[in-house]
């Protein structure tokens, strides 16, 4: 797990006007290593992140926003749920299912 902070946010984002006002990464043991070979450490693909936002709309901008690069470039899919003003991105390499599971706990 990687708790991001504003020098270390890759994005630049971290705490920037409508953006996450924090940020952590996890890795999920279901996903094998040989299949994010190559990926960072703290990689979505790895497992995921939350983001929490301000506000709720903002969170919902994030989404929209990340669907859109994934409509112009599929290698970028992902699974992202919004709970409020929590973003949650899951790896493509989960099941809908698995998926699920995750934004079902994020809701509890």
């Amino acid at each position: 797990m990687k708790t991001y902070t504003a020098d270390n946010d890759p994005n630049h984002l971290l705490g920037r006007p409508h953006q996450y006002v924090s940020k952590t990464a996890f890795t999920d043991a279901r996903i094998q290593p040989a299949d994010v070979e190559g990926e960072d450490e703290d990689s979505v693909t790895r497992g995921g992140s939350v983001e929490v936002f301000a506000t709720a709309a903002d969170a919902q901008a994030r989404v929209d926003y990340i669907a859109g690069i994934i409509k112009n470039m599929p290698v970028f899919t992902e699974y992202d749920y919004v709970h409020g003003t929590e973003v949650l991105r899951v790896s493509k390499l989960l099941t809908p299912n698995q998926a699920e599971g995750l934004e079902t706990a994020l809701k509890s």
